[in-house]
């Protein structure tokens, strides 16, 4: 491949006007020649990086085994085949990124935002503390006062509401707009590919810009981008230039280009694809560096497009703020604006990203200033590429990725699985030493004979006599063992160790694969899928950095993007739709993107798991709450689930409480109630009995007297009778009957007064 020599860079200080097409193609000159001089390891990368995916889908070269497939100008009656080992431990860390949930938050980071947040909270305090008042002053006057007097709402607790609940209709914009774009676009299998790239090459890149009116995002394969080596820095993004090239056919260039391109160009890219020799390159003036013919294939061509940092002054000037003397106001102006009296005008440097594209060396197309530039509202002097992404140990310029830790392991591997089989193929078993002078030539066998008796009966006759009838001394028999049991058990624990290795290496260990022997305890294997966890937590940190700054870039685009306001329709999986409505103040904002950590968030979710169960046990939560907590995207909406759950059980069992505490009450209230009825009738009861009691004297005397006087009264009538008796006697002995009569009447009178 021929080289090309290294150009310096020209100015970024010229004026405007002075970048024109030629300054464009010198720049891209440039680039081009530091991606393709002797002295870049560009190309080298590119090289390896495809012999890195060669290796993880399983492509070996079998030159690289010649030495001992082929020996002594033989072939060992052995193949060679590729066992791998790092795909699937690759492929397990790809399945547990597409587990992870991206818990993103959106929020409003420039100092305005601040102020109105903050703002916000006071009013909240403010209006918190004159509810106060105003209901213990309606308590006073006995009236039920009404307390939301300026709308606004009246959170329980207004830190915790701030922290996790309070969101500026701005945030909430972004965040239903960010969520729309990863919906549509799909974009969850896009970092999976870039994750993917990550583990084979050691980076990841993407290109994020506008697409048919949406912010987009590209992944770009790691091959065929160049960027700027001089940086500090692991992250694409804070590069000065990038290239990425592309091998087009001479119909996909016209396809993509064809309004940008004129007729000398449209000549020279067909007469460009008849070209199938070096000889021919040299009539177009250029290299074999820009033209790749393949058999079969045609001619591909070159197409090199580049960004770079550029630097552009400005005018503004500054202007009083009344409100807030520290922060003036800053107005851009035109570079013929006429100073008027009192202006106080300052001139500024800023970023200014430039692009273009060189095809075949020769054809610059695309030549501009980059449209949409995003730049902050905070700093609005800086801009940035539109590439994103991350070279693992960037700063050290060592390759370092999965494939690169794990390859000489894999070599080393494939050798000890074809010495195995090797071994299988040479093992004979075991081997009887015959003499055949001892064949039993005089009972007419021959050897084929002999080795029917062998396997039919289990015997080997022999002839122990020899031609003079004299017995020899036989001993000739004897074993030989051709198995290479030992050796191939050698290799299999060579195989082990190779297989452990490559765990402790990777940090996907055997356990964290799923491939955990029967002696090993519970705890251990925890032990080690956690240690495993941690090894390859950089990886999965390195990868969600970059997401974070993709969908940080993907906010700042929709303020460009959409300014004049966007209106879509959103779908989600379990049926729910919801309306993106978003207003032109969305430009007007910086965005931070803060996303959960996602290995930490795993970890917790096991955890929330077994808690919900054992909170469902002793009812503080719900079954639904628990369905809520498993359907959760993030942690954080998980945590609000619960906290909720937590919440609504809580105040259901201070419902409980209080109710148990009243029913208490009555029935203390019933018990007393009945004590007191139970004394008021033993109190009753004893007043009767009193009562009773004086009554039964007041009658026993009165019973008294009554018999003393009846007694008295007996004795008179008695002493009545004895004398009317007497009188009787005597009458009868010579009484007139008159008395007579009167007397008996008397008597009986008598009797009937004592009867009664």
């Amino acid at each position: 491949m021929a080289h090309r020599k290294v150009s310096a860079f020209p100015s970024q200080l010229i004026p405007d006007k002075e970048k024109n097409e030629e300054w464009c193609s010198k720049m891209i000159d440039a680039i081009a020649g530091y991606i393709y001089s002797e002295s870049s390891i560009w190309e080298e990368n590119v090289y390896a990086d495809i012999k890195n995916y060669s290796i993880y889908n399983g492509d070996w070269s079998t030159d690289d085994y010649k030495y001992l497939t082929e020996q002594y100008g033989f072939a060992q009656p052995a193949r060679l085949v590729n066992y791998p080992i790092i795909t699937p431990k690759i492929d397990l860390l790809l399945g547990e990124e597409l587990r992870r949930p991206l818990d993103m938050k959106v929020v409003t980071i420039n100092k305005d935002a601040a102020l109105r947040k903050e703002d916000y909270k006071i009013r909240l305090i403010l209006k918190k503390y004159t509810n106060d008042m105003v209901k213990e002053l309606g308590s006073k006057l006995g009236f039920e006062p009404r307390t939301q007097l300026d709308g606004l709402p009246m959170p329980e607790d207004i830190d915790k509401f701030m922290e996790y609940q309070y969101k500026e209709a701005v945030e909430e914009v972004a965040q239903d707009g960010l969520n729309y774009l990863l919906q549509k676009y799909s974009f969850r299998e896009i970092f999976k590919a870039g994750f993917r790239d990550l583990l084979v090459t050691g980076k990841e890149f993407y290109k994020v810009y506008v697409k048919n009116g949406d912010p987009y995002i590209r992944r770009v394969d790691p091959r065929a981008v160049a960027y700027d080596t001089n940086t500090d820095s692991d992250y694409l993004d804070e590069a000065q230039w990038i290239g990425e090239e592309r091998w087009l056919t001479p119909n996909e260039i016209l396809d993509e280009f064809r309004d940008q391109v004129t007729k000398e160009d449209l000549e020279f890219i067909n007469e460009m694809q008849h070209v199938s020799g070096y000889d021919d390159y040299k009539s177009y003036n250029t290299s074999m560096d820009w033209v790749r013919w393949s058999q079969g294939e045609g001619s591909r061509i070159r197409v090199l497009h580049c960004e770079w940092k550029s630097i552009k002054s400005i005018k503004y000037k500054i202007s009083e703020n009344k409100y807030d003397p520290e922060r003036p106001f800053y107005k851009q102006i035109p570079d013929n604006y006429k100073k008027k009296k009192g202006d106080v005008i300052r001139s500024k440097y800023i970023d200014d990203i430039w692009i273009g594209t060189k095809i075949g060396g020769q054809i610059l197309v695309d030549c501009r200033r980059r449209p949409n530039q995003v730049r902050s509202v905070d700093d609005p002097g800086s801009a940035q590429l539109s590439y994103v992404g991350y070279i693992k140990n960037n700063t050290t310029g060592k390759r370092a990725s999965m494939v690169d830790m794990l390859k000489n392991v894999q070599f080393l591997y494939n050798i000890v699985m074809y010495h195995i089989e090797l071994a299988l193929a040479r093992s004979g078993g075991k081997a009887v030493v015959y003499d055949v002078s001892q064949l039993p030539t005089n009972l007419g066998m021959d050897m084929q004979t002999v080795l029917y008796h062998l396997k039919t009966d289990g015997i080997i006759p022999i002839n122990s006599k020899d031609e003079g009838g004299q017995v020899s001394n036989f001993n000739q028999f004897s074993q030989v063992d051709f198995t290479l049991s030992q050796s191939v058990q050698q290799l299999i624990n060579l195989k082990m160790m190779l297989e452990d290795m490559a765990g402790q290496i990777s940090g996907v260990t055997k356990q964290r694969e799923g491939a955990v022997e029967q002696y090993e305890y519970v705890g251990n294997v925890q032990r080690s899928v956690l240690q495993s966890a941690t090894i390859t937590e950089s990886w999965f940190y390195a990868h969600g950095e970059v997401k974070k700054r993709c969908l940080l870039r993907m906010c700042e685009l929709m303020k460009i993007a959409w300014s004049q306001g966007k209106k879509a329709s959103m779908v989600f999986g379990d049926g729910a739709s919801k309306i993106l409505n978003v207003f032109p103040d969305i430009a007007f904002n910086d965005y931070g993107i803060f996303v959960g950590d996602a290995g930490k968030d795993d970890a917790m979710r096991q955890s929330i798991t077994q808690l919900s169960q054992a909170a469902l046990s002793s009812g503080q939560i719900t079954l639904l709450d628990i369905i809520k907590v498993f359907k959760a995207e993030t942690m954080t909406e998980a945590e609000r689930v619960l906290e909720q759950g937590l919440e609504a059980a809580r105040k259901v069992n201070e419902e409980q409480q209080a109710q148990q505490q009243q029913m208490m009450e009555m029935q203390a209230q019933q018990e007393d109630a009945k004590f007191q009825r139970e004394v008021q009738l033993k109190q009753i009861d004893n007043e009767a009995k009193i009562q009773v009691a004086q009554i039964q004297s007041e009658t026993d005397i009165a019973v008294a007297e009554i018999n003393d006087e009846s007694k008295r009264d007996i004795a008179d009538m008695k002493e009545k009778i004895s004398v009317l008796k007497d009188r009787e006697k005597n009458s009868d002995q010579g009484s007139p009957n008159t008395d007579k009569t009167n007397d008996g009447e008397a008597l009986e009178k008598i009797k009937d007064k004592i009867n009664e």
